[in-house]
């Protein structure tokens, strides 16, 4: 083969190089300009949809006082029957509803805004609740009684450490300065610091402590339609099996709207009826779980506030107890 020949192959074979390396940083660049539209368009939609929620809140509100103003306070022991209506009903009894705000479709629900369990003067006796009726199982009692004991030392105003309880030298050995309070919580979430204390009350499905009151409400009540599988089971002193039941008909009721009364027989409702509150409150919290079109990217928020009539406060400024997006 002449020199010129080998030079030519030589050259042939840089080219393809430069082809191919040129060819994948063509593919690089295209595959993460993809992605960042990707991360972008989710961003966007996030975002979007957090102003969507929150532009829809005001909204929200002014239909339940609406509701309100024009059939009553909500008082009843029974569940309504949405299909004696011709329009929508906003009642704090956890269904679903959507409205189009805008051109966009707001998923959202209503619920009793003094549910939970009030964990501040009346831990004690919340906490109670979760020990079963029988002896066993000995260690969820044991868990409960540890509870009990670390936050009545984190509230309390001395440094005396109670049987199973915390002072300020076991919160910095887990580098949590500046704790205990030693006063009672200045917001729900600050129980959260107390170690364990979600074994015994969990977050929710959406990552809110809905199982603990939020501060300032002061109601014993439970909920019926807030309260969780635990407070079903102790509360009305039902079996595994009936609480299922119950639990199901209440999640039918959410999605279609099916009275309980056509779903459970007439002792078990009577029983629910008899153990938990079914009438709203002064306090409502609504739950926006989308605030966008199906099958993108959404935020959620949260808020409870203090009804002030169809025309607002007196002053007209919304006090709001909880405002969560998440």
């Amino acid at each position: 083969m002449s020199p010129r020949n080998e030079q030519s192959g030589v050259a042939l074979i840089a080219v393809l190089c430069l082809i191919v390396t040129g060819g994948m940083l063509v593919a690089a660049i295209s595959m993460i300009s993809q992605l960042s539209t990707v991360s972008v368009t989710a961003s966007v939609d996030l975002l979007r949809s957090r102003y969507v929620a929150e532009g829809c809140a005001n909204r929200i509100l002014f239909l339940i006082e609406a509701d309100r103003d024009t059939y009553g306070v909500p008082d009843g022991l029974t569940e309504t029957d949405y299909s004696e209506y011709e329009h929508d009903r906003f009642l704090p009894d956890g269904v679903e509803h959507e409205i189009d705000y805008y051109g966009t479709p707001v998923k959202f629900r209503i619920l009793n805004g003094s549910s939970g369990l009030p964990m501040q003067s009346n831990y004690a006796n919340s906490l109670a609740l979760f020990i079963p009726g029988e002896s066993p199982p000995y260690a969820l009692e044991e868990k409960v009684n540890n509870l009990t004991a670390l936050i009545g030392d984190y509230i309390d105003t001395d440094d005396n450490i109670s049987d199973d309880g915390q002072e300020k030298g076991g919160y910095d050995d887990r580098n949590m300065n500046n704790l205990p309070r030693n006063a009672t919580p200045e917001f729900r979430e600050e129980l959260l610091w107390i170690p364990d204390i979600t074994d015994i009350l969990p977050l929710d499905e959406f990552g809110r402590w809905s199982l603990v009151q939020l501060p300032g409400i002061n109601s014993n009540n439970i909920d019926f339609y807030t309260a969780p599988y635990s407070l079903l089971r102790r509360y009305a002193d039902l079996d595994e099996n009936k609480t299922a039941l119950v639990l199901n008909a209440r999640e039918r009721w959410r999605r279609e709207r099916v009275t309980f009364a056509d779903q459970l027989d007439a002792e078990l409702l009577q029983t629910l009826r008899n153990n938990f509150s079914w009438a709203g409150t002064n306090y409502y919290t609504i739950l926006v779980e989308r605030a966008a079109e199906p099958g993108r990217a959404s935020s959620r928020l949260a808020y409870t506030f203090q009804i002030g009539g169809v025309t607002g406060p007196d002053d007209g400024i919304i006090r709001y107890v909880e405002w969560m997006s998440f």
